[in-house]
């Protein structure tokens, strides 16, 4: 993969703007503060404005925080319209945009409340598809690219993790539909597909997941975890190891920096060694022996 040094000579030059849709932590303020020493505006999204402060220190102040939720359409359309009044005023255009707002729930789909699949659903792909739809017209005129946030869950299910999965294959679907629908404008879509990456997602889906008993009947969460205190124990120990072990923000930044900038983008970037060696092994692998390798590793009985 190419490296973050080998844009520091050929693209530090480039004018012009990306629009990052979460950028609060993780790989989306790791994206917008090294976007933004290589000379691109980076327009950031938040939830919440009072993040926007110290992330513009980071940045050097190139950027331009914009509050978004990417689940309400009046939210995402008046982005858009900040943005559009921005990029006039500095005679810019808009480069592109990165689809990474992400909103994840651990556990067998017959626990998890219908609730959580619709956040799942509307944050990770209904999100993405509004914020996609909103831009066009910008990215238009300026030919711009696409750059959505997947998953190694995105092309291979696992159980404890339907809910999430099924988002991931749906922004896939979505990513390959684009690609071909808006290749007469010159609109290129990349899909970045990463195994675990070390970011705050982790801790929050494990909170979530310890509040399952909140949702159903022991008798029912019994079915799934006969002992729910050494289901919490091993839940949080593989938390805290994958958290270890998980790429970096850092090391995905080059890919998504080679999908805004170079003439040919790849389609799929897929990153990490995890995330190979699952493909890999799902490929080789008759479905029956990976799906019990698969239950073995992800459900607690």
């Amino acid at each position: 993969m190419t490296s973050l040094s080998s844009f520091e000579n050929s693209r530090s030059q480039i004018k012009g703007a990306v629009f990052i849709s979460a950028s609060s932590s993780g790989v989306g303020r790791v994206c917008a503060k090294i976007l933004a020493e290589k000379g691109f505006w980076v327009f950031t999204g938040l939830r919440n404005l009072d993040q926007a402060r110290s992330l513009q220190q980071e940045t050097g102040g190139n950027t331009t925080p914009i509050l978004l939720d990417v689940t309400k359409e009046d939210s995402i359309i008046s982005a858009a319209t900040q943005v559009a009044e921005v990029l006039s005023k500095k005679n810019l255009k808009l480069l592109g945009i990165i689809n990474n707002a992400c909103h994840e729930f651990h556990g067998p789909l017959e626990l998890l409340p219908i609730e959580f699949a619709r956040q799942e659903m509307e944050v990770s792909y209904l999100g993405y598809l509004s914020v996609i739809k909103a831009f066009l017209p910008l990215l238009r005129q300026s030919r711009g690219r696409i750059v959505n946030f997947s998953s190694i869950n995105g092309l291979i299910v696992f159980p404890s993790v339907g809910t999430g999965c099924a988002a991931k294959y749906a922004v896939e679907a979505m990513s390959d539909a684009f690609r071909m629908e808006l290749a007469p404008w010159g609109i290129k879509v990349s899909i970045i597909e990463p195994g675990a990456i070390a970011t705050p997602l982790w801790q929050k889906t494990q909170e979530a997941f310890e509040e399952l008993p909140k949702y159903v009947s022991m008798e029912t969460l019994q079915l799934y975890y006969p002992s729910w205190s050494e289901a919490l124990k091993k839940s949080r120990s593989e938390t805290n190891l994958f958290y270890k072990i998980a790429t970096s923000p850092e090391q995905v930044v080059p890919s998504i920096l080679h999908a805004l900038t170079s003439r040919n983008p790849k389609i799929r970037y897929r990153i990490g060694l995890d995330a190979k060696a699952l493909a890999l092994i799902n490929w080789l692998l008759p479905n029956w022996l990976f799906d019990f390798m698969a239950r073995r590793v992800f459900l607690y009985r």
